[in-house]
């Protein structure tokens, strides 16, 4: 019984122990999986600074395998990057690149490289980084592309705004589809939109107008206007016709959403139609003036209507009587092109209507500009100006000769040339006025001028005491002064006039060795490449109505000029109208450049000219430097000739150009 119980007893102890939960003992864990393990806790958290910290321990430890060294390295790189460890990150990166080069086969990784890159070891290494990655063929386009982005707004960063928009030109290029266009538009076009708008403001000057129609210009413009728009609504009237205009041939890849955008903007703020008048003489001594600029402005009414923009033009002929009274009852418009007579304009004035609109006169100046209106023209001063500033920068001339009719016109314009010669710091080293009506004195005028000791031997005559000669005068008379100074052996200088040459100039009766070396400003340039030109040319040839000229070009410029000011204050408020024409933005010129400083006074940008055989000729200085050093050493070894007892011989300047 005893051994009964005994057994039973042993046989409960091994069923309980058999029921009993069996103990497993782990197997011990290493201290790198479990730095390993708590790191990615971390990271997981995107808590990197403690990530970094125990990553960065563990890629000192040894034996790990190449997957945990990938990953170790790959999240050391990237928690350094947001510690802003850059130097860290930098060499992070590359270890993770050469043990995984997939990993460089993403944009991300670039992305991280290059920035660290520029913060540890330089700029100049980042944008070379960059700059060779963009153009590296042997990459997706999608990393070609970034980084083409990311230099881009780079160099916009840095106000490098023309290498910004070459880059991004560049990679628009090359990319092969429609949906890689429209990224990069998107993209150009959220970086723009997100900068204040007096950075945009800033790159204005450095990025090319004439091509607004291309990418990146069109983006660029877009994102300006909208700007603008979006700081101040009142520009509405003045920015819709660039929007519009912009939306429908801006180039973009895809226009529907710009569309849509002017489309809601119509809605919100309404339709503007600006009213513009002109007022041209088109039936007395000056209509064939009236009619072609009438004729440039029809050109472009039409050409603003083809694209979307509405403007109400209409012309008075100032020939007829009345035309006061029928400007006086056009309560609607504001702008006023005009007159072109100056007898016009002191009606316009003594009327008191110049206090109630706002006159573009098509007069060369005007007393109170900037007050009482304001000049659509070139002046004598931007005509002396071109001149001087280029012959003075370019030439290196410090000295110039006056030679002058004795009339109103050049005593004026003498005035003029020795106000903004004094401005630039030239001298004026010769003065002389002479009787125009008088040719039988020119020559000894002329010798007075020059200084001639003795008309019959020139090694006793001093070498002027200029380098160049103004003349004011009419193209008629001056063909008959400028040979006076070839006969005392003066082929050497540069002769200048005034606009009226240009307007005046034809080469069926021009005696080229007398103005090889002679220059002379003008607004229109009709060889000008500019695409604004092209179009008005091409649109006058669809319509048959013959070549564009200066006249044509001031109507077409001025009522594309007009139809973006939108409203303007009225002309009591002068300092406003003053302040607005000081920033405005047209840049789209047929004819030469004008613009307003902020006393409201205009300044036109003009061409240089020199008159040749086959016509006018936008002025080659390097030309003219070079004839001008042969000249002088031919005439040094002639006068160095006749010193030596040889026979007098006039220089011949035509021979010499030849040379």
């Amino acid at each position: 019984m005893h051994l009964i119980r005994i057994c039973s007893i042993l046989l409960c102890f091994f069923m309980v122990l058999a029921c009993a939960e069996k103990r497993v003992i782990p197997e011990p864990v290493s201290p790198e999986a479990q730095i390993l393990k708590e790191a990615g806790m971390f990271w997981d958290r995107k808590n990197y600074r403690q990530s970094q910290n125990l990553y960065q321990t563990l890629s000192q430890k040894p034996g790990l395998t190449q997957d945990q060294q990938t990953l170790i390295w790959q999240r050391l790189g990237i928690s350094a990057f947001y510690n802003k460890d850059f130097e860290t990150a930098h060499q992070a990166l590359e270890k993770w690149e050469l043990l995984d080069p997939r990993a460089a086969q993403s944009w991300q990784w670039h992305e991280y490289y290059s920035i660290s890159l520029k913060k540890a070891v330089g700029e100049n290494e980042f944008h070379q980084y960059l700059e060779k990655l963009s153009r590296d063929q042997d990459r997706p386009f999608e990393i070609r592309a970034n980084a083409a982005l990311s230099l881009a707004f780079y160099h916009f960063e840095q106000e490098r705004f023309p290498e910004s928009m070459s880059v991004m030109e560049r990679i628009f290029t090359d990319a092969d589809t429609r949906p890689q266009k429209i990224r990069l538009e998107n993209k150009l076009q959220d970086y723009l939109s997100d900068l204040p708008l007096q950075s945009l403001e800033k790159a204005l000057p450095f990025v090319d107008h004439e091509r607004q129609n291309q990418f990146p210009q069109n983006i660029f413009f877009w994102t300006l206007y909208s700007g603008q728009l979006k700081k101040d609504s009142s520009l509405w009237d003045s920015l819709w016709p660039k929007l519009s205009t912009l939306s429908r041939n801006g180039g973009f890849i895809d226009p529907d959403p710009f569309v849509t955008q002017v489309e809601k903007w119509l809605d919100e703020f309404g339709m503007p139609i600006p009213e513009i008048v002109l007022l041209l003489p088109l039936s007395g001594q000056f209509s064939s003036a009236g009619w072609k600029i009438m004729r440039g402005a029809g050109a472009a009414h039409w050409e603003l209507l083809l694209d979307g923009v509405r403007v109400n033009v209409k012309t008075l002929n100032t020939d007829q009587d009345g035309w006061i009274n029928e400007l006086k009852k056009l309560d609607t418009v504001s702008v006023v092109g005009g007159p072109v007579s100056r007898s016009d304009w002191e009606k316009i004035v003594d009327s008191g209507l110049n206090k109630k609109k706002v006159f573009f006169s098509f007069l060369p100046s005007i007393d109170e500009e900037g007050s009482a209106g304001w000049r659509f023209f070139s002046s004598p001063a931007d005509q002396v100006r071109s001149m001087l500033e280029q012959t003075v920068s370019y030439l290196g001339f410090t000295d110039f000769g006056v030679f002058y009719p004795e009339d109103d016109f050049g005593r004026a314009y003498a005035q003029v040339f020795w106000e903004e010669a004094a401005r630039i710091g030239a001298r004026i080293s010769g003065l002389q006025s002479y009787p125009p009506d008088q040719p039988a004195r020119w020559n000894d005028i002329v010798a007075s001028f020059l200084k001639v000791k003795d008309k019959d031997d020139p090694t006793k005559n001093p070498p002027p005491d200029f380098q160049a000669v103004f003349i004011p005068d009419s193209l008629s008379r001056v063909k008959g002064m400028v040979p006076q100074f070839f006969y005392f052996d003066q082929n050497q200088l540069l002769f200048m006039g005034p606009m009226l040459w240009s307007q005046a100039f034809s080469p069926q009766d021009f005696e080229q060795q007398y103005f090889s070396l002679s220059m002379t400003p003008g607004a229109w340039w009709d060889d000008n490449p500019s695409s604004r030109v092209d179009n008005l040319k091409q649109g006058l040839a669809d319509t048959l109505q013959g070549e564009p000229d200066f006249w044509v070009a001031l109507g077409y410029d001025f009522v594309r000029f007009a139809s973006q000011l939108g409203t303007l204050p009225s002309p009591s408020r002068h300092r406003q109208v003053n302040q607005k024409l000081s920033q405005i933005n047209f840049n789209d010129w047929s004819m030469a450049p004008i613009s307003w400083d902020g006393q409201g006074k205009a300044r036109q940008d003009l061409y240089l000219f020199q008159m040749t055989r086959r016509g006018l000729e936008q002025a080659d200085l390097d030309y003219f430097y070079s004839l001008i050093e042969l000249r002088k050493a031919r005439k040094a070894q002639w006068l160095e000739m006749l010193r030596d007892g040889g026979q007098k011989e006039k220089v011949n300047p035509e021979h010499s150009l030849q040379q």
